[in-house]
């Protein structure tokens, strides 16, 4: 891959989520605040401002409810990973941070909400938390296995830990984002705090892990 990543266009406004979309993000909003167990889909409903109706129609119960919002987190966040797997194939990782930034800016409104609730899911110690995990970790795992095939992972490096190794990168900021933002005045998802923290990340993840 060229090092010459262009930055990604920076999309135009959203507009407003409704229906099924827009049960599914205060679904997912409520979840990381309360936990699974103590919202109901009658607070679901009412903040999303629709009727107890519309939630069984779209998803059948508060489980079905669930299991689409697992659905779309993983489907964002196995993007957000493939996309990083591509980038790390770049050796000049300013300009790969420079991309990240970029990146950042354009979920800037989503990313928040996806961090408190793998976090909420995680710390649960729940079936929930723990299919989260599983799907997250294959997600990695495969993206390991094609750098492996690539012969771009040393010899010597335990295939186990090295997946694992990655996800804990990647969890931590999900896990301690509000302890950084108290600590350092500025969230991990700020563009330049999540530029430098990639940056950073690919940097020591290569010098332990590829070849020499």
């Amino acid at each position: 891959m060229p090092d010459n990543i262009p930055p990604p266009a920076l999309e135009p406004e959203r507009p407003a989520l409704k229906g099924r979309d827009r049960l599914i993000m205060v679904a997912m909003q409520l979840f990381a605040e309360r936990g699974f167990d103590g919202v109901t889909v009658r607070d679901i409903a009412k903040e999303a401002g629709v009727s107890i109706g519309l939630i069984n129609h779209h998803f059948d119960s508060k489980e079905g409810l669930r299991a689409a919002v697992d659905a779309h987190f993983l489907e964002r966040t196995s993007k957000a990973i493939a996309r990083g797997a591509r980038e790390m194939a770049s050796t000049d990782l300013e300009k790969m941070a420079e991309y990240q930034r970029n990146w950042i800016r354009q979920y800037a409104d989503e990313w928040p909400s996806f961090a408190a609730y793998l976090r909420r899911a995680i710390t649960e110690n729940s079936e929930w938390g723990e299919h989260l995990f599983r799907e997250y970790y294959d997600s990695i795992s495969k993206m390991i296995m094609r750098f492996d095939a690539e012969g771009r992972v040393s010899d010597d490096a335990d295939r186990l830990w090295l997946p694992l190794l990655y996800m804990f990168m990647l969890i931590g900021p999900l896990m301690l984002d509000p302890y950084v933002k108290a600590m350092m005045g500025k969230s991990t998802y700020d563009p330049e705090m999540w530029g430098r923290f990639q940056k950073a990340m690919k940097h020591l993840f290569w010098n332990g892990a590829a070849p020499r």
